[in-house]
Parts: C-alpha cells; sequence; structure tokens
C-alpha cells in the first residue's frame, strides 16, 4: 500500500490599498472668544446671549492656482449629546455659521458629523480668509452651580470638498470661558423681605417662618437683634429683666449666635430653591410682666466663594 503525503502551502501578499488624501491646505489662528457671563436666577434677562467671533484660514503649500474650499466643524471632545462648555455639566452652546445658519457643534463620537458643519472658500488671490461665526449659549436658567467654566474646542477640517475621507484637526484652537456668578435670592412666604412671628399668649414656647432660597453657591447666614437677643415689652424701656423675654434662633435646625459675624455656611440651595425653617424659641415667661413684647430679627443670607 502506497501512502500519498501532500503538503500544501498557501501564501498571500498582503493587500495594500492605496487612496490618494489631500494634503493639509491651511492652518487656523488661534481664538480667544470673550468671556462670558450668566446668571441663572436673572428671571428678567435675555433667553439665550450671542457671542460674534471669526475664524482665520491661512492657505498653505503652494497650490495657489485654483480656489480652496474647506469644510469645517467645532469638535466637542467631552459631551456627547449637547455641545456644552467644561465636561458634561457645563452650560449648553450652539456653534452657528454665518455662511448657513447651521448649528456646526458636533461630537466626537457623532455618526453623521458632516451634517453640522459650514465652508470658507479661499480664491486664489487670497492667502487668508475669514469665516465669522455666533457662539449661542442657549439654556440660560439651567441649574448651573457658581463657577468658571472653560472649555478648548478643536477645529476639525476637510482641505477637499469632493474628498471628505481625510479629515484634519486644530485640537484646542478655540478657547470659550463662561462665568456663573455666585448669586442668592431669598423671600419670606408671599416673595416679601418682612415677616412676623406672633407668639399670640405665649401658649407655645416655639414658632417658625420658612424662608424661600434659591442659589447658585454656598452662602453664609448671619442674624441680628435690635433689642440684644431679647424681645422687649412695649413702654418699658426693658431695663428690667421682668420686661425682657430672651429667646434662642435655629435656622435649618442650627442655632444662630445673635450679633456674631461668625454664623455658619449654608450649601447651594439651587435654582429650585430650599424651604428652610426660621424657628424662634423664647424662654419661661411666668414671671414677666403681662404687656406687648417685641423685637426686630435681622437674618442675612450672603453669598460666599
Amino acid at each position: 500500500m502506497k501512502k500519498l503525503m501532500m503538503t500544501l502551502s498557501l501564501a498571500a501578499a498582503p493587500a495594500a490599498f492605496c487612496a490618494p488624501a489631500a494634503a493639509q491646505c491651511v492652518t487656523i489662528d488661534p481664538v480667544v472668544v470673550p468671556d462670558l457671563r450668566i446668571d441663572p436666577l436673572d428671571a428678567t434677562g435675555p433667553a439665550q446671549v450671542m457671542q460674534p467671533t471669526m475664524l482665520n484660514f491661512r492657505r498653505t503649500g503652494s497650490d495657489t492656482a485654483a480656489p480652496l474650499t474647506v469644510i469645517y466643524q467645532i469638535l466637542d471632545e467631552d459631551s456627547t449629546v449637547q455641545s456644552r462648555v467644561g465636561a458634561s455639566a457645563g452650560p449648553q452652546i450652539e456653534w452657528r455659521s454665518n455662511d448657513s445658519g447651521n448649528n456646526i457643534a458636533a461630537s466626537r463620537s457623532e455618526a453623521y458629523a458632516l451634517l453640522r458643519s459650514a465652508k470658507v472658500t479661499l480664491d486664489p488671490t487670497e492667502a487668508s480668509k475669514q469665516s465669522g461665526l455666533r457662539l449661542f449659549l442657549t439654556n440660560l436658567r439651567e441649574d448651573l452651580p457658581a463657577g468658571v467654566y472653560r472649555e478648548q474646542f478643536t477645529l476639525r477640517y476637510w482641505c477637499d470638498a469632493t474628498e471628505l475621507s481625510m479629515p484634519y484637526e486644530s485640537p484646542g484652537i478655540v478657547t470659550v470661558t463662561v462665568q456663573v456668578p455666585n448669586v442668592l435670592s431669598a423671600n419670606i412666604a408671599g416673595a416679601s423681605s418682612h415677616g412676623e412671628i406672633d407668639f399670640l399668649d405665649f401658649a407655645a414656647r416655639s414658632r417658625s417662618l420658612a424662608v424661600s432660597v434659591r442659589s447658585t453657591g454656598r452662602y453664609a447666614v448671619t442674624a441680628r437683634s435690635l433689642n440684644g437677643s431679647a424681645m422687649v415689652r412695649e413702654g418699658s424701656g426693658g431695663a428690667s429683666g421682668a420686661d425682657r423675654i430672651a429667646y434662642e434662633v435655629r435656622f435649618g435646625g442650627q442655632p444662630l449666635t445673635l450679633g456674631s459675624e461668625a454664623g455658619f455656611v449654608n450649601p447651594r440651595a439651587g435654582l429650585g430653591g430650599e424651604q428652610i425653617p426660621l424657628e424662634v424659641e423664647v424662654e419661661d415667661v411666668s414671671d414677666k410682666r403681662a404687656g406687648t413684647y417685641a423685637d426686630t430679627l435681622i437674618l442675612t443670607l450672603a453669598p460666599v466663594a
């Protein structure tokens, strides 16, 4: 019996695919957009803020015999759905080109990024060309914490309008800074800055009212009393202890030392705000003279850095 053994070797040369690519055709000057400031608590302000800016494209290379059309977009490296300044929690923005009005802000992961693009054409005699953009802050009532939001955006561009397979990028070429100040609004029920706590006949030694607070950042709480931490009997002058009712104050459950500048600091209340109880508790009034007792308490809430 004969055995036949065959060795089969297969070899394949690696395929080489070559595609023409356009050379880099332009450089772009760095752009620093003027600082923008928004106040989320300003209900009377505009619905959006617009800042115009210009991109300057400079032709490179020696081929100046024909017009050069550059297609470009602003690339957000860290936001996926809505372009923002400062990672994914900053102010929402749009980049709109003057030539088409399109929003040309694109994300790194966007599948159809070319739907968000603008173009600029340099004539053979032009060494450089400016293209106008408008930056829009689109949601000024968003609940943004106070702070400075900054981002450097990438410009992605194509040198040949007919061959869009080879994009170039200028990382961090456009710098945007948005400031959200630490602002605060506070009022008592009924949108008033004044309120009254009435102890009636002192059947209850503790009474309170609610203070509505909205803030973009932390705020300091202090309080002072016009009568030295005591309610004074009307017409008495308050010289005698029998004509004074001492009391203690708590704001949000924390005790306040009246007349002290130290106070304490509360965290950000946010745009939705908080209802914080201001509680006053009086001492035993059994040995006080009959009459009407009163004091004025000044509560101060101030934004802090």
